[in-house]
């Protein structure tokens, strides 16, 4: 999950001309863009890795009202070159665009004065209407509108929620669950406190909206996997593999618990007021890269925000209901038909399921995927298919 990929650059230096880093999404697929970046020097290494982009629409607010930097900075829709970049990542089965505010904030005196979008709300109606006009936005640019979002700097509120529930999403995520790392100024972590419902999926408002949790910080690895020739950065390397296992324990509580690991990244460190945005693709290039290699001996789901969502609500709407000893119904509403779903299969060996098309399906490891249909599904041993 990477924020702010957005129309716009910071002139790190004021040089006039860009360097890696400088770009948030306004040089496309150009030499030197953050976008072309993510792609050649990290997603090209692992090819089942997924991504979903949290953009603020509109005009990307600086950090401060006395900027180092100049930045520029155009609507998501601002020319036909704009639209058709954005609207090639929303389309893309890799990827996929939500929304996360309009300008991000209004701008302050210093990065501790600035204020989020969500919390620059009076009202709720001010709240609805702000984001309506945002999805215009982004409809103008991706095609469609978007499925789920986030709040700026994780900055909700009960107003807040309700104007996220009002508006038609899907999903969206509220908090930085982890509460104990820092993932930048003044981040809100939620009430739960409890060790492993923090992590879990959630519901909030009338609508059920589903509430993704964000898990881990993609510079997790950050100061084992750069170079670092002072004399701390000497006793690092030497301690490099049991410092990373140490680490890595947070991704194994994940897996163990079958919770969702979300990795969060900014898609670039450049700011106006001369600072570096943290987390970041560029800092964290080798931790997410070391991240991505252990992960490849796991066995995850890698999937967008709004699949996870998808599968979320089709797990959540369906029943299974044994008829007898011979087989079961999915019992389910008809527009999840012919979708997918997952089931764990116990004393499975020799197992294959015979959908109620006819179609059979192999019982590996303890589970399979069938997909959604009306009628019974016949449980048969004996040869794999």
């Amino acid at each position: 999950m990477i924020d702010d990929l957005c129309n716009t650059w910071v002139d790190t230096g004021n040089k006039g001309y860009r360097e890696w880093g400088d770009d948030w999404g306004f040089f496309k697929r150009e030499e030197k863009s953050s976008f072309r970046y993510l792609n050649e020097q990290i997603l090209a290494l692992f090819p089942e890795v997924k991504v979903t982009f949290f953009v603020p629409v509109g005009i990307r607010a600086g950090i401060s009202v006395h900027p180092l930097y100049q930045q520029i900075s155009r609507p998501l829709d601002a020319d036909e070159e704009s639209r058709g970049f954005f609207k090639f990542i929303h389309q893309h089965p890799k990827f996929e665009l939500a929304y996360h505010g309009t300008t991000h904030g209004n701008p302050g005196e210093a990065a501790r004065d600035f204020v989020q979008e969500w919390h620059t709300f009076h009202t709720i109606e001010e709240a609805v209407e702000t984001i309506r006009a945002g999805l215009v936005t982004f409809q103008n640019a991706a095609g469609e509108r978007p499925s789920g979002g986030k709040y700026c700097g994780y900055a909700g509120s009960k107003l807040a929620d309700e104007s996220i529930d009002r508006s038609g999403f899907t999903w969206w995520c509220r908090y930085w669950n982890h509460g104990y790392e820092d993932m930048g100024d003044g981040p809100d972590y939620g009430e739960d406190a409890d060790p492993i419902s923090r992590y879990e999926i959630k519901r909030f408002g009338a609508n059920g909206v589903i509430d993704i949790p964000s898990t881990v910080n993609g510079g997790l690895l950050r100061g084992l996997t750069s170079p670092d020739y002072s004399f701390k950065g000497i006793a690092k390397r030497a301690l490099k593999r049991p410092l990373i296992r140490y680490r890595l324990r947070k991704l194994d509580y994940l897996l163990k618990h079958r919770l969702v690991i979300s990795i969060q990244e900014h898609i670039a460190p450049s700011r106006d007021d001369g600072k570096i945005q943290h987390p970041n693709i560029f800092h964290d290039r080798n931790s997410l890269v070391e991240i991505f290699r252990y992960l490849a001996t796991k066995k995850v789901w890698y999937c967008t925000g709004t699949e996870l969502a998808d599968y979320v609500n089709l797990r959540d709407h369906i029943k299974l209901v044994q008829i007898d000893e011979s087989g079961f119904e999915l019992v389910h509403d008809l527009r999840y038909e012919n979708w997918q779903i997952s089931l764990q299969v116990e004393d499975s060996k020799g197992m294959h399921i015979l959908a109620p098309d006819h179609r059979k399906f192999a019982v590996l490891q303890g589970a399979v995927n069938l997909p959604v249909m009306q009628g019974k599904y016949l449980l048969q041993r004996g040869g794999v298919y």
